[in-house]
């Protein structure tokens, strides 16, 4: 079963309680469908089904199956974004690098039907597109300020993108089946291809 969070902020009476545990029900069936055949193959009705609930109180919560889908993807943007910190052990550092990846690949370990719900479908979401600009803008800065630092002649906008694209690949295709390889392996890969370890050039290297 999928780790979904429901916020709870509304005051939680019987009536708002009974919403949010309907929601929550929804919102994992939908998940789980998902998983298994995709967003073309999945109705509504099924994930009513699924979740226990009658049609008509699925569209008391979503208009169509499309927007449940959509607070899957907004829901994957959020967590992976979140665990994605490129200062949280300052600017370059392999500690910090590292960081980011074990907490990008425990947000694959957890949420495994989601992730393959939402990234690796090809149902034209735009997902991972979307993902990757949140992340590669997150990490441009970062890669601007050591580039300079280090007198590394590489673009840090072209840079970002191509290692924002790198880990939402592998971290979709680790997901659909982690016998692929081992969490350590799949951490040590992303750590040694992060442009941030690129030596600085000097002409002597050319």
């Amino acid at each position: 079963m999928s780790d979904i969070a429901v916020s709870t902020e509304i005051p939680a009476s019987g009536h708002t309680t009974r919403r949010l545990e309907t929601h929550r029900r929804l919102v994992e069936a939908g998940t789980e469908l998902f998983a298994e055949g995709g967003l073309g193959a999945v109705t509504s009705t099924a994930i009513a089904n699924r979740a226990g609930v009658a049609t008509g109180t699925f569209y008391l919560h979503f208009p169509d199956k499309h927007a449940l889908f959509e607070e899957l993807v907004e829901a994957a943007l959020e967590e992976m974004g979140a665990h994605f910190d490129p200062d949280r052990a300052g600017p370059g550092s392999e500690a910090g690098i590292r960081g980011d990846l074990e907490r990008v690949i425990d947000v694959a370990e957890r949420r495994r039907d989601l992730i393959r719900a939402v990234f690796d479908r090809g149902e034209g979401t735009g997902l991972a597109g979307r993902v990757q600009d949140r992340i590669a803008s997150r990490l441009e800065g970062v890669y601007t300020r050591v580039f300079r630092e280090r007198d590394i002649g590489l673009h840090p906008g072209a840079a970002a993108q191509a290692r924002a694209a790198l880990v939402v690949r592998v971290v979709a295709w680790w997901a659909e089946d982690p016998s692929r390889a081992s969490r350590d392996e799949i951490i040590d890969t992303l750590l040694e291809l992060d442009p941030r370890r690129v030596r600085d050039r000097s002409p002597s290297h050319a």
